[in-house]
């Protein structure tokens, strides 16, 4: 019999000292459906460039519904290319670059609307030039600080169904094409789409929520638009439906109104926008999820991030008060409610279960956090600003049982901790940040590993920053 290596068995005992440590190897279970573990996907998608866009997109954020806004991006088309829904595109950039901030898509719905009723494939080929295609996605990029076009909508609903159009879409990009079919025999009203689209390059929705078109029947029926997005919860699923802000009517009572308050805030719903919703699903089937040692998981896949760069959401089954490192930043803890972003991280726990949303290509690991004594001393504190400029800090702390006092210094002066606490294994520091006549909260959150504290930083209005405090 061959003695065991000395490398092998200093890894099992590796494992075996980080498993007792926790108390129980953490499981993982699987990669959720929908981010944060959400039992419905709910999208919207708007489409023209008229002056009735800031008001839609006023009343999507009034209910925290998040949205696609297709708009068409030529400023001065020639008279004879003039299409109205193209008019008022000037005015409307800076509204659209708050949007993007505010969790919102833009999409191209090209640069001057080629529309013809009912179409033909002569006509495609003329109307879906590089102009239009490419055009379009790049006036986005240049006019917005949004980091990629996801998401095409075909003008009328024109073209989507030949195949050399679908392919010209994605040789520009593009990894989802939105449809609006057969407008003129009511096809547009509910195509019924309650899941992802098999073909992304022809993808279709829910049902309209509209009214005022010169289309038969659009609905105008509350009750009927409500059952459906009711049939769609109830199973699980994708809830799209699309608007033109022309074609309709605002205010708390309005019929507009009325469905997105209808919709809006389910604590079982994600609240994401078309584009990132399709790269959310490759993501989550390209994405491995390996252990790498115990409690510490690999997460990997080798797409380009700038298109891919949301997150996906892993369950595990975990033992009480664990800690989720994320490549050594500390993932903040979310409570129970909705998910309207797709590019946070996070771990919610529901009992043994927990839930990380987290970036791919990362490497996440469990742990027991130590008792947080003997915090007084002075601490280098690192992290990332929203920015993306690395900032450092120094934290002196002075412990006193469970109290904590100290301070805050950096190259923009001293702050004191207003408030400091142990709770349990957890650190709470608060602190007041002073500048430009401006006074910013900041409470600190986190636990001790060993000499570091991994903190999460909230500043007021924003998301939380990790940061690592090391002697």
């Amino acid at each position: 019999m061959h003695s065991m290596m000395p490398e092998k068995l200093l890894e099992i005992l590796f494992l075996f000292a980080a498993t007792a440590a926790l108390g129980q190897e953490v499981r993982f279970v699987g990669k959720a459906k929908y981010l944060n573990n959400a039992r419905v996907a709910v999208v919207h998608s708007i489409d023209d460039s008229t002056k009735y866009v800031p008001a839609t997109i006023d009343a999507m954020d009034k209910y925290g519904i998040k949205s696609t806004i297709f708009v068409s991006t030529e400023n001065d088309p020639v008279p004879e290319d003039r299409f109205f829904t193209q008019l008022q595109i000037r005015g409307l950039w800076p509204r659209l670059r708050q949007a993007i901030a505010d969790g919102h898509e833009i999409g191209s719905h090209s640069r001057q609307h080629p529309c013809k009723k009912p179409d033909d494939e002569s006509f495609c080929a003329s109307a879906y030039t590089d102009y239009e295609i490419a055009g379009s996605r790049d006036d986005i990029l240049r006019l917005t600080q949004q980091p990629y076009v996801w998401s095409w909508c075909y003008p009328c609903g024109n073209c989507a169904t030949y195949p050399f159009i679908q392919k010209r879409i994605a040789a520009a990009g593009y990894i989802v094409a939105r449809n609006y079919p057969n407008e003129l025999t009511n096809g547009h009203v509910r195509p019924g789409v309650r899941d992802f689209d098999g073909n992304p390059m022809n993808a279709g929705y829910t049902q309209v929520v509209q009214h005022r078109n010169a289309a038969k029947a659009d609905l105008v029926d509350s009750v009927a638009i409500k059952a459906e997005f009711d049939q769609v919860l109830d199973k699980g699923g994708v809830y799209h439906f699309m608007s033109h802000p022309q074609w309709l009517d605002y205010g708390p009572d309005a019929f507009y109104e009325s469905h997105l308050r209808y919709v809006s805030r389910r604590p079982d719903a994600w609240y994401v926008p078309m584009g990132p919703l399709y790269a959310f699903r490759t993501i989550r089937d390209k994405t491995a999820v390996k252990r790498d040692g115990a409690n510490v998981f690999s997460v990997s896949n080798g797409l380009d991030r700038k298109i891919y760069g949301g997150a996906l959401t892993l369950e595990f089954d975990a033992p009480a008060g664990v800690e989720v490192l994320s490549d050594r930043r500390l993932l903040a803890t979310r409570g129970a409610g909705p998910a309207d972003r797709w590019d946070r991280e996070y771990v919610r726990r529901e009992g043994s279960r927990v839930f990380v949303t987290v970036l791919s290509n990362t490497k996440l690991e469990f742990f027991q956090p130590d008792a947080p004594g003997g915090l007084t001393g002075t601490w280098k504190l690192r992290y990332r600003a929203p920015n993306g400029k690395d900032r450092e800090s120094t934290l002196e702390l002075t412990q006193d049982g469970s109290s904590l006092s100290g301070a805050l210094s950096s190259e923009r002066g001293k702050t004191p901790v207003t408030a400091g606490r142990v709770e349990g294994n957890s650190v709470i520091l608060e602190v007041v940040r002073k500048g430009n006549g401006d006074e910013v909260p900041v409470t600190c959150r986190g636990v001790r590993k060993g000499d570091s504290l991994y903190l999460s930083l909230g500043f007021a209005g924003g998301e939380p920053v990790a940061a690592i405090a090391s002697r």
